[in-house]
C-alpha cells in the first residue's frame, strides 16, 4: 500500500509569527550588505553617493560582483591587495547564498510535524526540487554571518580608502517621466 502524499502548506500566512520576524531579519541583513556592496563598487568607480546609488540600486549582485572583481584586476596596487578582496567578495557570494536559501526558495510548512521547509526549484539540464529543513535558530545564525561579513566588507574598504565621494554639485529636481510627461513639457515650451 503506497503512503499517503504530504501537503505541504505554502501559505505565508501559516507561518509562524518568529519565522516571518527570522525571515525578516535576514533579508535585512541582506539588504544592508548589498548596500555596502554598491558602496565598495560606486568608490571604485570614482562616483558620488547618489549617482553610484543610481547605477548599483537595481544591479544584480552577482553582476556587482564581476564588475568589482573586473575593476580590482584593472586598478588594484598589487595582487596581494587582488587576493584580499577576492576572499571578502567569496564571502560575501557566501552570505548572499546563504540569503537565497530564504528569500528565493519558497516556505512551506508540514502538516504534521510542523517544521519549516525551504523548497528549491532548479530547471538546469533536468526538473529537480529539494526540499530542506530550515529553523529560526539557524536563520538567526545566517543573519548574524551575513551582517559580520557586511561588517568585514565595511572595514576592507575603510581601511583602503574606498567609498563613494560626497555629492558636490546639486541634484536636478526629479522629473516626470513618460511619453505623456514629454508631450506636455513641448507642449508648455512652444
Amino acid at each position: 500500500m503506497a503512503e499517503p502524499s504530504v501537503i505541504y502548506d505554502f501559505n505565508p500566512n501559516s507561518l509562524p509569527p518568529e519565522l516571518l520576524k527570522a525571515v525578516g531579519l535576514v533579508t535585512a541583513a541582506a539588504s544592508q550588505l548589498d548596500g555596502i556592496l554598491g558602496n565598495l563598487l560606486t568608490g571604485m568607480l570614482g562616483l558620488d553617493v547618489i549617482d553610484g546609488t543610481a547605477l548599483t540600486t537595481h544591479m544584480a549582485i552577482p553582476l556587482k560582483d564581476q564588475i568589482i572583481r573586473t575593476l580590482a584586476d584593472t586598478n588594484a596596487p598589487s595582487v596581494n591587495a587582488i587576493d584580499d578582496l577576492d576572499e571578502i567578495l567569496d564571502e560575501v557570494k557566501a552570505a548572499f547564498d546563504l540569503r537565497n536559501v530564504v528569500v528565493h526558495n519558497a516556505i512551506c510548512m508540514h502538516p504534521t510535524t510542523g517544521e519549516a521547509m525551504s523548497m528549491r526549484m532548479s530547471a538546469r539540464g533536468s526538473l529537480q526540487m529539494t526540499l530542506q529543513v530550515i529553523s529560526i535558530e539557524k536563520m538567526h545564525e545566517d543573519a548574524a554571518l551575513i551582517y559580520e561579513v557586511g561588517m568585514r566588507l565595511m572595514t576592507f574598504m575603510i581601511s583602503r580608502g574606498i567609498g563613494p565621494s560626497e555629492r558636490t554639485r546639486p541634484m536636478m529636481a526629479s522629473v516626470k517621466r513618460g511619453q505623456k510627461a514629454r508631450a506636455e513639457r513641448r507642449n508648455l515650451a512652444g
